[in-house]
């Protein structure tokens, strides 16, 4: 469960019931540009992959945030989508977080690409990079910064801004947080 304490499962059930009030608080949150505090903080809990229960490398962190939180998150992304969409902001040759595209994808166009100048006779040469922490690190200013530059809508920028601001993550061990 997320630091709101309500399983997900209460809200699909009241739908009816609190989908008036809740599109009510989303489009606020929308023209205030501001995010209720509650739906910025995750509780973050290990969940047991495999393998030996006392050997700490078998957890992975996972990070459970409010429901509506959630819900928020997902209407801006739309926003975001659309936008990169309509005004062409992603090039054709990126395949991470691309709809239609996936690591699949870009590996056969790498392949694709390599063949036919080996075919041509020209020497390749290839380097490889691993970039799996590189997401985990990106700047929220210099993120905010390209949204501006790509053409997003002032509004939808700052409320992007503020969701990203001020979040805040607490460790639990079996649903409690440690003293």
């Amino acid at each position: 469960m997320g630091p709101d304490g309500m399983h997900p499962r209460v809200l699909r059930d009241l739908t009816d019931v609190i989908a008036m009030p809740f599109s009510i608080i989303f489009e606020r949150s929308w023209k205030t540009e501001e995010v209720p505090e509650d739906w910025r903080k995750a509780n973050v809990t290990l969940v047991f992959k495999k393998g030996k229960k006392d050997d700490p490398e078998i957890y992975r962190p996972v990070s459970l945030s409010s429901i509506p939180g959630k819900v928020m998150e997902q209407l801006i992304l739309g926003v975001m989508n659309k936008h990169v969409e309509e005004k062409k902001v992603i090039r054709s040759g990126q395949h991470g977080f691309t709809k239609g595209k996936s690591c699949l994808t870009n590996l056969i166009a790498f392949y694709d690409g390599m063949t036919g100048w080996v075919d041509e006779g020209r020497a390749v040469d290839v380097v490889y990079l691993d970039f799996s922490k590189a997401f985990d690190t990106v700047s929220h200013n210099i993120l905010v910064s390209k949204l501006r530059k790509s053409g997003l809508d002032e509004q939808s920028v700052r409320c992007i801004e503020n969701w990203l601001n001020g979040r805040a993550q607490r460790v639990m061990i079996n649903g409690t947080q440690p003293s």
